[in-house]
């Protein structure tokens, strides 16, 4: 796909990606997809409130032009030209929400995070006008209602901050995601700069209709607030603008994707039926339903994976959203102060066994004896469940009054159990949103949603956790490795707009080595153990009713004695009275018609 004008390395892009706790600048190679330089900044996270979430809009764009900057730096340090840098992608954190002044270039707010649960109170009152029907703008958008999306943020600040209802009256605020501000500065800015997002940005603000892909006019009004703030929707593979200052002044930009379906991309999950899971501070599992838009009756959301050009098909998603993944794991570690360190060594790989029953074998490349020397209290599984609720729940269930919970707790309970606990969690519900994902796909082709998870993200360098959840889904986990695959997916987007990368030559050349996790519980203790954490979930959705305390505790310990319990309870009493009955002409047919 490169011509031989470019170096060694072919034609190269860089690509700007801020994450929900860095800022990145990678130079990629569109040769073989290899990061030739790269720089990072840590990005400070502002938390006035239990579960605000706000960033510095300022910081975000002076700690991209130092990323940008040094990468170029180190690109020339290695002696590769520079200019064989030909455009420029974006990806983002989606939902994440600035408001800006047109005329001054400042920002109105701080950036309100797509975890910031500050609009929960407008997300009631929303859900009191419809009847508690979550779903009720799903029709159009895709999507729940829920404070996670732009739409409530922007409504909040709307409500709350003065200097934003003021620029709105004197048309001089702007909206925008965070690749929106980017590319509104990159471009110039109050002089001239441009004001746009992507199809997959946009989606996340529960504005746009999920059919046609622009703003919709009604959605809008049911949030109330005006169209003429809103950027200008494009397809993720197009030329957005130009960079006007810099280093790479003179470069186009590109591509344009958010953060979670450029991972589905750069993962390179393009067929139908194709998983990816990102596991971040949050969480996000997405399966590629190519051309066909599924509309969602198990609490998943109907999303955009891709549209790679003004002219292309659009390719849709089924989506769920975790709130609490690595987070609650730093929630332990900083808020608790407890050591999340898993007690075992470099030689074992008996990969977290503490889901294996009794007599079920270990998975291990070491000894018996060494597993116990080693892995002391690993190698025995607590009963310890946690629901990391700490602000409501997202997929599948959509509750934002719902509490985080711990079960089974006693003199006996260590760290560890609770840290197991914790990335236990997180298998759960990945395994909740895999379920849903077959519950809305019943027609398709069983060889098309194969038993394989791909995995990403910062927390799945963590071997303990990925092990976990293969255990707990009881599916194969894949994880290439592939340096940070949010910024290979907006790196194909834009190499598809320079016609220097196809889907295709991206399947065919970027594909890096796997590592594969095999799950080593049975069947029976996964469900087992699922039925505990259903039950937990439960409690977590009526944290605040007592009324069903006794028989919940009465019926929990039955099921506990009994696992056919709930299947024998789900026989209809029907079917009951009509096999009694049965039986009765049975026994009185075989008593006047004795055997000889």
């Amino acid at each position: 796909m490169n011509e031989g004008r470019y170096g060694r390395f072919g034609a190269l892009i860089g690509v700007a990606y801020v994450s929900s706790t860095h800022c990145r600048f990678l130079i990629y190679s569109t040769k073989n997809a290899e990061v030739l330089a790269y720089h990072e900044l840590k990005l400070r996270q502002i938390v006035h409130n239990a579960g605000w979430l706000e960033y510095d809009p300022a910081e975000i764009w002076k700690h991209m032009q130092e990323c940008i900057e040094t990468a170029y730096k180190n690109l020339v340090i290695l002696e590769i030209s520079p200019h064989d840098i030909i455009a420029v992608g974006i990806a983002n954190q989606r939902g994440t929400t600035v408001l800006w002044n047109k005329r001054t270039g400042q920002a109105l707010h701080n950036a309100i995070g797509w975890s910031d649960c500050r609009s929960t109170a407008l997300l009631k009152s929303l859900l009191h006008n419809v009847k508690r029907n979550v779903n009720y703008l799903r029709y159009r958008s895709g999507l729940p209602l829920s404070s996670c999306f732009s739409a409530l943020k922007i409504k909040w600040l709307l409500e709350n901050v003065p200097a934003v209802g003021k620029a709105i009256e004197e048309d001089q605020c702007l909206f925008g995601t965070l690749d929106s501000w980017l590319i509104w500065n990159l471009t110039g800015g109050v002089d001239v700069g441009v004001h746009s997002t992507d199809v997959t940005n946009a989606h996340y603000t529960s504005l746009m209709n999920v059919a046609t892909q622009q703003w919709d006019n009604k959605l809008c009004k049911f949030f109330k607030l005006p169209m003429g703030i809103l950027p200008r929707i494009r397809s993720n593979s197009e030329i957005f603008g130009y960079i006007v200052q810099g280093a790479l002044m003179g470069v186009p930009i590109a591509g344009v994707m958010g953060e979670h379906p450029a991972a589905l991309l750069g993962q390179l999950c393009v067929k139908a039926g194709q998983n990816v899971c990102t596991l971040d501070d949050s969480c996000f599992v997405l399966l590629n339903t190519a051309q066909q838009r599924v509309e969602s009756e198990n609490g998943l959301i109907t999303g955009i994976a891709h549209k790679l050009g003004p002219t292309a098909d659009t390719h849709f998603t089924l989506e769920g959203a975790i709130s609490n993944a690595g987070s609650t794991v730093n929630w332990l570690r900083q808020g608790l102060r407890i050591n999340t360190e898993i007690n075992s060594n470099d030689n074992v790989v008996e990969s977290l066994n503490t889901f294996l029953g009794e007599s079920s074998m270990i998975s291990s490349s070491c000894s018996s004896s060494m597993l116990n020397a080693e892995c002391g209290l690993a190698a025995k599984r607590s009963e310890i469940t946690f629901v990391p609720a700490f602000h409501g729940l997202y997929a599948p269930y959509w509750r934002y009054d719902a509490r985080g919970i711990i079960l089974g707790l006693t003199s006996q309970t260590t760290a560890e159990n609770i840290t197991q606990a914790a990335y236990e969690a997180t298998g759960f519900q990945i395994y909740e949103v895999l379920q849903a994902f077959k519950r809305d796909t019943p027609n398709w082709d069983p060889s098309c949603m194969q038993p394989v998870l791909t995995f990403g993200g910062e927390y799945a360098e963590d071997i303990h956790l990925v092990q976990f959840v293969a255990d707990i889904i009881g599916w194969m986990l894949e994880r290439p490795q592939t340096t940070s695959p949010a910024g290979l997916g907006a790196m194909i987007a834009a190499g598809i707009t320079m016609r220097v990368v196809s889907l295709p030559y991206a399947t065919r050349m970027y594909a890096p080595p796997t590592d594969v996790f095999s799950p080593t519980t049975t069947q029976n203790r996964r469900e087992l153990l699922y039925r505990r954490w259903d039950y937990a979930v439960k409690k977590c959705l009526n944290w605040n009713n007592y009324e069903t305390y006794d028989s919940d505790v009465e019926l929990f310990a039955q099921r506990e004695r009994d696992p056919n319990l709930p299947i024998r309870r789900s026989i209809p009493g029907s079917v009951f009275l009509t096999t009694s009955f049965a039986l009765l002409l049975l026994a009185s047919f075989l008593k006047n018609n004795r055997l000889a």
